[in-house]
């Protein structure tokens, strides 16, 4: 399964590649209200108004950092190729390629972070994919949406 891997802290996590629609870089934010904390505004993008997830405030309550690693990862669903989200993610420096095998399910289930997944240990560090559809929730496409109408 090939993987683009993030640092978070510097901890290691990952979104599956065939999620994973395009790599840019981060674009200017407009801030987004009545959005969670962790959404660091929204952005345009062929037309159209989507949020941007600061994955680094999700998981660790500090902002990504503007490093010449720092990405925005914009998901989505292939079949379509319209992106849901962008999310901001540091030291996004390449590919990696994990046995779908070496994937564990961790067994814990917690409250509010539906989008932690499995996880797989690599050379000397544990991996932690991310699933983005939790983060990518009506609520926050209404907000985009109003935006949209007010552009």
């Amino acid at each position: 399964m090939l993987l683009v891997p993030f640092q978070i802290g510097g901890e290691h996590y990952a979104l599956p590649a065939a999620d994973v629609l395009t790599v840019t870089q981060v674009p200017r934010l407009r801030p987004l209200s009545q959005a969670p904390a962790w959404v660091a505004g929204v952005f345009r993008y062929r037309g159209a108004v989507l949020p941007a997830v600061d994955l680094s405030l999700l998981i660790s309550g500090r902002p990504c950092r503007a490093l010449l690693s720092t990405r925005l990862l914009l998901v989505g669903n292939a079949e379509g190729a319209v992106p849901a989200l962008g999310l901001l993610a540091e030291r996004v420096t390449g590919t990696e390629t994990v046995d779908r095998d070496a994937l564990r399910e961790t067994g814990v289930s917690i409250p509010g972070a539906e989008w932690l997944g499995a996880v797989a240990g690599l050379d000397r560090v544990v991996l932690q994919l991310i699933r983005w559809q939790p983060l990518a929730t009506e609520e926050l496409a209404r907000l985009c949406a109003e935006v949209e109408r007010c552009a």
